[in-house]
């Protein structure tokens, strides 16, 4: 499974676990939520890719 971290700051914030693996649904997904997360945050967000097993 793939989860994204979200870096705020150099310092993890939280972590996002979408619910499918398809690439294009992956991609919107993590394209909506990073500009939610620009609007919290700020524009210092980074986004650090992980597989969980």
């Amino acid at each position: 499974m793939i989860v994204f971290d979200v870096i705020v700051d150099g310092e993890k914030i939280d972590t996002l676990r979408p619910m499918t693996s398809r690439l294009r649904e992956l991609q919107m997904f993590i394209d909506h939520q990073f500009q939610q997360l620009v609007e919290k945050y700020g524009a210092n967000v980074y986004l650090s890719r992980r597989f969980e097993y």
